[in-house]
């Protein structure tokens, strides 16, 4: 069963925050060493019709179009979009809601969405109701959520859960941020919205990065190196994620990766 991780912070505030300090070089360059890469690499052949929905600042647009991919990036956040075309003005962003987007049927070969769906408190079968319109027949969505770890269920969430409850009896409000989802939670998401499963993988930094881990980075503030690179671990955070890969890079891994057919 998912887990409802909340914030103290409103969804403008946490947008604010999240992309205050990036840039779009930034972004590009910690696409490198994701295991979404060869992913990404062996099933997008050359001249796919690509949509990343959900994009913000662009980083994987300006990715795949730095590798001559025909690619555009949808945004709800006006103001991350003026921050992408401010680095630069011909990154093809457009505003959007990934629940109503305004292309016709069967538009896309290729549909991304890299930590969006979960975002949403009613679920996501709206949004990947509205991917399979706009993806071609036998097109491919490519969905990253959250994953509900064991590291999470053991040590994260718990703690979380005192933080707020102590929160909440001093009067602090706790707004909805997004869903952690366990595999079969989003296997029967992607089963009934239509799509057939081609496969299953971990979303963070390949093992041979030895720096950057989205998982731990995200979920504990003081493992974040200071001044450092998006997701770059101090050094504690580096000692952590070496032993958790001991054991199993599902551990505390940061997300699921989905690959998934339209066959209508």
């Amino acid at each position: 069963m998912s887990y409802t991780f909340y914030s103290f912070r409103n969804r403008e505030e946490k947008d604010l925050e999240m992309w205050s300090n990036r840039t779009l070089e930034g972004e590009t360059k910690s696409c490198e060493t994701r295991t979404l890469c060869s992913v990404f690499n062996q099933y997008i052949p050359r001249g796919s019709k690509i949509i990343e929905a959900g994009c913000g600042m662009g980083g994987w647009v300006n990715y795949f179009r730095q590798k001559g991919y025909d690619i555009i990036g949808i945004e709800y956040d006006e103001r991350v979009i003026k921050k992408a075309l401010d680095f630069d003005s011909h990154i093809p962003i457009q505003y959007g809601d990934v629940n109503h987007l305004h292309f016709p049927n069967d538009t896309f070969n290729s549909y991304i969405s890299l930590g969006v769906i979960e975002h949403f408190q009613e679920g996501p079968q709206k949004a990947l109701l509205e991917a399979r319109r706009i993806l071609k027949k036998n097109g491919l969505i490519f969905v990253t959520v959250p994953y509900l770890n064991l590291f999470r269920k053991l040590i994260t969430h718990p703690l979380r859960d005192l933080y707020f409850f102590i929160r909440r009896l001093m009067g602090g409000n706790d707004y909805f941020w997004e869903y952690r989802y366990t595999k079969n939670e989003m296997l029967t998401f992607i089963s009934e919205t239509g799509f057939k499963l081609i496969y299953i993988g971990i979303d963070d930094y390949i093992e041979n990065d030895k720096k950057h881990h989205i998982g731990l980075y995200g979920d504990y503030f003081f493992l974040r190196e200071k001044h450092g690179d998006i997701w770059e671990l101090n050094k504690i955070g580096k000692i952590i994620l070496r032993i958790g890969r001991l054991f199993s890079p599902w551990l505390f891994c940061s997300g699921i990766h989905i690959v998934a057919q339209n066959e209508t």
